[in-house]
This record gives structure tokens, C-alpha cells and sequence, in this order.
């Protein structure tokens, strides 16, 4: 794997987006687009850059890809599993916001209806 899919995975696992992922690192969202198809190659400021914003992140994976992903030595799978886990929590809270917000309505409308 290149260092163009490595940085292509880092914004998958830190922050989901392109977005989040340039205003933590300030590499513009232009760039990583770039990036992402392999127009751009990652220069040695984007690099510092990345490592800047998540100080967690292995230099040497990042650069070479040997190692693992994280410095606290988390194997990839079980990153993998715990990203995972968050999105299906962020799945299932927002499907008790809708739920919650209908209930919601529900209360206002009879709460309408008796004040009427």
C-alpha cells in the first residue's frame, strides 16, 4: 500500500471526512482530493502535517508502512472493530433522535388540541 492509500485510510480512522481531516491538519481539502486519487503524491510538509494533528499516529507506518497504525501499538483489526463500534452507536443515536422527536411532535400536538 502506498502512502497515498495510508493517508486515504488515516481519514477514514480518525475523522471520517475530508473535511475534518484537512481542518485538523490544514492540508486543504483540494490537496487530499488529490491525494486520494493519485493525482498529488503526499509532500514532507503534509506529512508533518499529519503527524502534527495526531501525534498518535506512527511516523514510520505513515511513511514506509511498517508497524502499525497507531504508536499505542492497537493491531489494525482491533482499531477497525472499535471504529466500528462508534458507528453503530452513531446509528443508533440517531435513530433515537428521530424517535425522540416524534414523540415530541406527538406531545405537542395533544398538548395543542387540549389548550384549543
Amino acid at each position: 500500500m502506498g502512502i497515498n492509500k495510508r493517508v486515504v485510510l488515516l481519514i477514514a480512522k480518525t475523522t471520517n471526512s475530508k473535511t475534518a481531516f484537512s481542518q485538523a491538519t490544514g492540508i486543504s481539502t483540494v490537496i487530499l482530493s488529490h491525494i486520494s486519487s493519485g493525482r498529488n503524491k503526499v509532500s514532507l510538509t503534509a506529512v508533518e502535517q499529519i503527524l502534527k494533528a495526531f501525534p498518535n499516529i506512527n511516523a514510520e507506518w505513515l511513511i514506509l508502512g511498517q508497524g502499525q497504525i497507531f504508536k499505542d501499538g492497537l493491531d489494525s483489526s482491533l482499531t477497525s472493530e472499535l471504529f466500528e463500534n462508534i458507528e453503530e452507536m452513531q446509528s443508533e443515536l440517531e435513530k433515537f433522535k428521530k424517535v425522540t422527536e416524534i414523540k415530541i411532535l406527538k406531545i405537542k400536538s395533544s398538548l395543542s388540541s387540549i389548550t384549543d
